[in-house]
């Protein structure tokens, strides 16, 4: 018993005096730390091969696009690919959501629609038109101001409209500073629908 209580009064002892010890900390001291910002994902064009290359490969090969951004990396596409069911594979639905993106006006807010607007086309476009606004819509995917990005759980990008990821394959896609989203269901049970914010 004198042991262990002299190793305690030793212990006491060694302790500093509370005028040594640091100041508490308030919310001024919290204020004047500042953590390092983590930096936003970069983004590398397809040629880059920083990305899932299924994804650069279609980019570049079937639709000629080489300069836009991309956030798809082979691990999302993976995990994506186990967690939920698919009827299909990630490259199959990357391939619907660009042929949306450049063949479906029926969203007013779609890239597709704004680019008829803005060439003055009625409800139903001519050919003319229609291929004029397609030209223009992939002309603005293929700079390095565009941007593709796989939409995974808990990212900034969620779908303005709600979608799941349970259900669908979604695509973020910043087409001349406006955010656009395109749904691709899982199971092929819906067509294909791209919409941005009004």
């Amino acid at each position: 018993m004198k042991f262990s209580a002299a190793i305690v009064l030793s212990l006491f002892l060694a302790v500093p005096a509370a005028a040594e010890w640091p100041p508490s900390t308030d919310a001024r001291a919290l204020e004047a730390f500042a953590a390092p910002v983590p930096e936003a994902s970069a983004a590398f064009s397809p040629r880059e091969g920083r990305n899932y290359s299924g994804a650069e490969e279609l980019l570049i090969k079937e639709f000629r696009i080489d300069s836009i951004g991309m956030d798809i990396s082979e691990a999302e596409v993976m995990r994506q690919s186990r967690f939920y069911v698919n009827t299909f594979c990630f490259e199959h639905a990357l391939r619907l959501a660009l042929t949306d993106l450049l063949e479906n006006y029926s969203s007013p807010t779609s890239p597709l629609a704004r680019a008829l607007g803005e060439l003055g086309a009625q409800q139903t476009p001519t050919k003319t038109e229609l291929k004029k606004a397609r030209q223009k819509v992939l002309a603005a995917l293929d700079t390095p101001q565009a941007f593709i990005a796989i939409v995974a759980p808990r990212a900034q990008n969620q779908p303005a409209g709600g979608e799941t990821l349970e259900e669908n394959w979604i695509f973020f896609v910043r087409l001349e500073g406006k955010p656009y989203w395109v749904i691709v269901n899982r199971a092929g049970a819906g067509p294909s629908y791209t919409y941005g914010l009004d």
